[in-house]
């Protein structure tokens, strides 16, 4: 039998990026650039389900090294070039191992912007951590940051 267990964690991931807020709220909102680098590195991270606004759904599979990750979205507060606030839920090989809620902010800073993002988890049975978690989302503002600085 599994033993069942809850551990929760907080970050705080800031950058500042060389792009105003309209572009990098553009790279979360459309479904062809996110594709471009949210997700596994030259992988096709086209999501399965693509619905960017309050009360959307985005819905995400890959595979990694033979493990199969689910990555599904609610989104609950959107204000154009300033915030995004979603609450989501990852799978391993159908197994349920977080639910977070994230929010991300976009603050001009000069010609640029500076970008906060925060999640709050719940990560469960000992499947994911909040360490493991915030490694994999600074590996995926840095591909953020590569595609903006690419584009």
């Amino acid at each position: 039998m599994t033993e069942r267990s809850i551990a929760y964690g907080t970050f705080v991931i800031e950058r500042t990026l060389p792009v105003p807020p309209a572009r990098v709220f553009a790279a979360w909102a459309d479904v062809k650039q996110k594709a471009k680098w949210f997700g596994a590195p030259g992988g096709d991270n086209t999501p399965k389900q693509f619905d960017f606004r309050v009360g959307g759904r985005e819905y995400n599979e890959g595979e990694a090294g033979g493990t199969t990750f689910t990555f599904d979205v609610l989104y609950q507060d959107i204000v154009e070039n300033e915030r995004i606030i979603y609450t989501y839920d990852m799978t391993m090989n159908g197994a349920r191992i977080s639910v977070s809620l994230a929010s991300v902010e976009l603050r001009a800073e000069g010609s640029g912007t500076r970008l906060l993002v925060t999640e709050h988890g719940a990560y469960l049975d000992g499947l994911d951590n909040n360490e493991q978690r915030k490694e994999g989302t600074i590996a995926l503002i840095g591909q953020l940051e590569k595609y903006l600085k690419a584009a």
